[in-house]
């Protein structure tokens, strides 16, 4: 061992034993991970494989969460007849008002899991993991209230902004009937989070694609074949996100044990709300970051409207 790196003299004894044991310590790590036999050594293809392996899983799944609002869009734009035009733009402007005042806002949130969760992983305290995602369902739930309320009332805001009655009349009815679904999908999100950190990534995905499968061919079968016309492409959208939360039943029963190591100890609502400030904290940065790139896109489109 390199005696440089031990200092030799310092002012306080005690301060002096505190620096040398640490040095010590740090110089012995350094040098076992040196001659450690055992220890493969990196190859760089390898790592890059390992890398996509979370990478692209969890970018398909947070494409797929946004991906339900295009396909909204898509439906609407081939219901034809004379309202065809303000079909396409309220379910524009309903999807849009969705992403900028909750979705972006909810999801942005939930990253503070990324950060609480891999933590309590890492340092094998399971149990955390538990308490955390109790702690963004209170919060999610408490941020979820002012995001139904401005959905709910999409009309006079849509009103003050200038867009065509006609369509501020269509946007009313079709951002109350996507409501229902945000909670479902906050919760699914909460959960994938959860199963992310613990490298449990493709069931996620897997339930993405039939969430939005099912909103697909909902919305195909109520708004072409029901009486429920345009707004049939709204319930489907709500019933793509249930089928979310729904699906996470059978994948629990099929893999129990992926739930009952951080799900043992039940609820515990007590311990979460000793975490809410934490979570506000950290959650709120990401919270920003998502919104602002949301924002950016679909702002100027409302007012370009």
């Amino acid at each position: 061992m390199d005696e440089k790196l031990i200092p030799k003299e310092a002012s306080d004894p005690s301060e002096s034993l505190l620096e040398t044991n640490l040095l010590r310590n740090s110089v012995v790590a350094i040098e076992t991970l040196r001659s450690d036999p055992d220890e493969p050594d990196p190859k760089p293809m390898v790592e890059v494989r390992e890398l996509l392996k979370l990478i692209l899983p969890v970018t398909g799944t947070t494409v797929l969460e946004f991906l339900p609002g295009f396909v909204s869009i898509l439906l609407a734009g081939n219901m034809g007849g004379p309202n065809a035009q303000h079909y396409v733009d309220a379910a524009t402007i309903s999807v849009m008002l969705l992403n900028v005042t909750a979705q972006s806002l909810g999801l942005g949130l939930a990253s503070a899991l990324d950060t609480l969760c891999s933590q309590a992983y890492g340092a094998k305290r399971i149990d955390k993991i538990g308490i955390y995602f109790q702690t963004g369902v209170v919060v999610l739930s408490i941020a979820l209230i002012p995001m139904l309320v401005v959905n709910s009332f999409a009309e006079p805001i849509l009103n003050l902004l200038g867009q065509h009655t006609n369509v501020t009349y269509l946007t009313r009815d079709f951002s109350r009937l996507m409501l229902p679904g945000l909670p479902f999908l906050f919760l699914y999100e909460l959960v994938r989070k959860v199963m992310q950190c613990q490298n449990v990534v493709k069931p996620l995905v897997v339930i993405a694609v039939i969430g939005n499968l099912v909103n697909l061919g909902a919305g195909y079968g109520l708004a072409y074949h029901t009486s429920m016309g345009f707004n049939g492409i709204a319930v489907a959208r709500s019933l793509g996100n249930i089928t979310l939360t729904f699906l996470l039943v059978p994948y629990f029963m099929w893999r129990p044990h992926q739930l009952r190591d951080w799900w043992g100890h039940g609820w515990n609502i007590k311990a979460a709300m000793n975490y809410v400030n934490l979570f506000v904290r950290i959650g709120c940065p990401g919270m920003v970051m998502m919104a602002v790139e949301v924002w950016a896109f679909e702002i100027l489109a409302i007012l370009a409207g």
